[in-house]
């Protein structure tokens, strides 16, 4: 999605989106159909609608969610998995749990610097996980910002919200605020994912929003 993202940014074109992967966050986020015919009228016969990105170190775009932490090692275990689907999360969901484990990060805006011990960071252009589970419940893909969430607290329960369920964070164990730039420094080298996808292990990342750079096709 990201690599797509790139290919049309700064041109007319527009992206439709065929959900066929294994949780198809951005394609819940839109209400776009699970069933191929059904997301396909979409992409021939729905409105275009502009889109933000998020500029991450200067080379990469999310248009979903990134996040530095527990879900990005989630991710690589999952890639590493022979195993698709709800079930595969599930089978490494056990050995993320068991490796779970708290870092230091200092996040710069254009307004403050916030020092905080968390097992994720997110960067969110979008509110939910592609099981349903809203992260950032002030997501809007077209509203000029991007959210950083603080992932502070994490039980297993909050995690199988992750994984399985329809729900919200508990606020109480989450930061979530709006920006338009942000500096995000770790005090050891973390797991960071884009868009889904395995980035490795970083110290820093950097992101900018990108407003209205591309257009998607959603339904009417």
């Amino acid at each position: 999605m990201a690599l797509v993202s790139k290919l049309v940014m700064h041109s007319s074109m527009a992206m439709g989106i065929i959900p066929a992967g294994s949780a198809n966050g951005m394609a819940k986020e839109l209400n776009i159909p699970v069933m191929p015919a059904d997301a396909l009228d979409v992409v021939v016969n729905g409105k275009m609608n502009p889109c933000d990105l998020i500029g991450i170190n200067d080379k990469d775009v999310c248009l979903h969610l990134s996040d530095i932490g527990l879900n990005a090692r989630l991710i690589k275990y999952f890639e590493e998995s022979p195993l698709r689907g709800k079930l595969g999360y599930a089978r490494v969901l056990f050995k993320t749990l068991s490796r779970r484990e708290q870092v230091q990060v200092l996040i710069r805006t254009e307004k403050e610097e916030i020092l905080e011990t968390a097992f994720m960071v997110v960067l969110a252009n979008a509110s939910k996980y592609g099981t349903g589970a809203v992260i950032n419940p002030l997501g809007a893909i077209s509203d000029g910002y991007f959210e950083v969430v603080i992932v502070k607290k994490l039980a297993i329960s909050e995690l199988l919200k992750m994984l399985l369920k329809f729900q919200r964070f508990d606020p109480e164990k989450i930061q979530c605020f709006r920006a338009t730039e942000v500096n995000i420094t770790t005090a050891r080298r973390v797991h960071f994912q884009i868009d889904g996808e395995y980035k490795g292990k970083v110290y820093s990342v950097k992101a900018k929003i990108l407003p209205g750079q591309i257009n998607i096709m959603l339904p009417q």
